[in-house]
C-alpha cells in the first residue's frame, strides 16, 4: 500500500473530513486530488492506477472507486452534490476522458474491460439547470449513465445524462450518445445511431 509520505511526494492532495484509500498494488503519480465536505472517499482498489489526473469531489457522502487492474490517465472526475457515484471496474483503461457525477444520489457506473481513448466526456447533467419560468421548476434534472462491460468509446464521444449502455458494444469517433445503446451494437453521428449490430471486438 502506498504510505502517507509517498502520496504526498507524488501528488497534489487536499482533503478535509474525506477519506482516501489504496490497494497493496495501487499506483498513483503525478494527480491533483480535492476531496471537499464530509464522508467522501476515494478508493483504489487492487493495482487500480490513477496517473496525470484531476479527481474532485464536493458534498457529501460521495464516492470514486476505482477497481483492481483499472488504469486512468490524462482525465478529470468530478463529483459535486450527495451521495453521488463514479465507479470504474476491472481492467478498463481510460485514456483521456472528463468523467461527472452532479446532483443527489446519481450514479456514473462504467464495467469491466471497458476501453475509452482521448477527449470524451460523460456526464450525468447539462452543465446548468434549466427553469420553467412560471413556477421555478428545474426542468433538466441528472440522470445516472450505466456503461457495461467490455464497451469501447473512441475518440472526440460524448454519453449525455440517462444513456445506458449494453455490453460489447462501440461508440463510433465523435458520437454523441442520448439514447440507451444495445449490446453489441456500434452506433456513430450526432446523436448517435445503431449502424451494426451482433460485432464483437478485441483490446
Amino acid at each position: 500500500m502506498l504510505n502517507k509520505l509517498t502520496l504526498r511526494l507524488l501528488n497534489i492532495i487536499k482533503k478535509k473530513g474525506s477519506d482516501l484509500f489504496t490497494g497493496p498494488d495501487s499506483y498513483l503519480i503525478w494527480n491533483k486530488i480535492k476531496l471537499s465536505g464530509k464522508g467522501n472517499r476515494l478508493v483504489v482498489l487492487g493495482n487500480g492506477k490513477f496517473r496525470r489526473c484531476v479527481i474532485s469531489i464536493r458534498g457529501e457522502n460521495n464516492t470514486v472507486e476505482v477497481e483492481n487492474g483499472a488504469n486512468i490517465s490524462f482525465s478529470t472526475l468530478e463529483i459535486v452534490g450527495n451521495n453521488c457515484l463514479i465507479r470504474i471496474g476491472k481492467g478498463t483503461d481510460i485514456g483521456g476522458a472528463y468523467l461527472s457525477a452532479k446532483g443527489e444520489k446519481t450514479q456514473l457506473t462504467i464495467g469491466e474491460h471497458c476501453m475509452f481513448s482521448r477527449n470524451i466526456s460523460v456526464m450525468t447533467y447539462d452543465g446548468h439547470p434549466i427553469f420553467d419560468v412560471d413556477t421555478g421548476e428545474i426542468l433538466n434534472h441528472p440522470q445516472d449513465i450505466h456503461i457495461g462491460n467490455n464497451v469501447w468509446v473512441a475518440a472526440n464521444a460524448s454519453v449525455l445524462k440517462g444513456v445506458r449502455i449494453s455490453d460489447g458494444s462501440i461508440i463510433a469517433f465523435g458520437a454523441i450518445v442520448t439514447k440507451d445503446v444495445e449490446e453489441k451494437a456500434i452506433v456513430a453521428g450526432t446523436p448517435a445511431k445503431t449502424i451494426k449490430n451482433n460485432i464483437r471486438w478485441e483490446h
